[in-house]
């Protein structure tokens, strides 16, 4: 589905009694199917604006709209920073969490939860408790979970900020290979300007907060990406996203 943001603020009350603008008149336009990036300073909105067009938040002003065709049981999946997985229930029932609740029968859960821990290579994981789990594969039961609560958006919020650089990559490779198995509209958060122009179709960057749209670049480079970062045409498109964020005063 397409989502479009249309002119949205937001405005929380702060504890001295003043306000806080935390987003000012905020477009934005993601194409349905499509990959699109978001990048900007620390406390200029981004999570903010995940928030609202998950439903999670309501704007003070201006509206999100989802328009396209349905074709998926569910219309937004959040994938956080931290992997939130469930303490006491196993790898398997985490990642099913969303069909479980959905009243479907017991045979349709088992089928949607065994497909996504073998689609993220969790299989020989999937009796054990999160804790007993890497934080890299913490993060694969986090996004298999998404994938397997069938949305047709899907948010992902920094989800690769707590890993090492050898993990983060190897996680970079992985989802970029499951949304082109499984095309769905994905907007990502990063502060990685590297990270958004490898994986995105589209980088919108945002200035200081109270957070506002500076530019968006369309990354017009083929995929897969990977190993290909020190290719002229690469290198451009960060020259691009870093000159924008330099005019949205993150480089001030």
């Amino acid at each position: 589905m397409q989502v479009t943001v249309a002119g949205v603020s937001l405005i929380r009350p702060a504890q001295d009694g003043s306000v806080n603008h935390t987003l000012r008149e905020v477009d934005l336009v993601v194409s349905e199917g499509s990959v699109h990036a978001i990048v900007g300073p620390n406390g200029c909105g981004k999570t903010s604006l995940l928030r609202v067009i998950a439903g999670l938040e309501e704007p003070s002003s201006g509206t999100i709209s989802f328009t396209g065709t349905r074709r998926r049981e569910n219309q937004v999946a959040f994938i956080f920073q931290d992997p939130t997985l469930l303490p006491w229930w196993n790898v398997e029932r985490n990642v099913g969490i969303g069909a479980e609740f959905s009243g479907k029968p017991r045979a349709w859960y088992q089928r949607v939860t065994r497909f996504h821990t073998e689609q993220f290579g969790l299989s020989e994981f999937r009796h054990r408790a999160p804790r007993a789990l890497s934080r890299g594969m913490q993060t694969k039961a986090s996004i298999a979970r998404a994938f397997a609560h069938d949305a047709d958006v899907v948010l992902l919020d920094e989800p690769f900020v707590h890993l090492d650089a050898i993990s983060r990559r190897l996680m970079q490779e992985e989802l970029e290979t499951h949304w082109q198995l499984e095309p769905r509209t994905f907007i990502l958060v990063t502060h990685d300007v590297e990270e958004a122009v490898l994986l995105a179709d589209r980088v919108s960057v945002m200035s200081h907060a109270p957070g506002r749209m500076v530019d968006t670049i369309t990354v017009d480079l083929a995929r897969p990406r990977s190993g290909r970062q020190a290719e002229p045409g690469f290198r451009a498109a960060i020259g691009h996203v870093w000159e924008a964020l330099g005019r949205g005063g993150a480089m001030s």
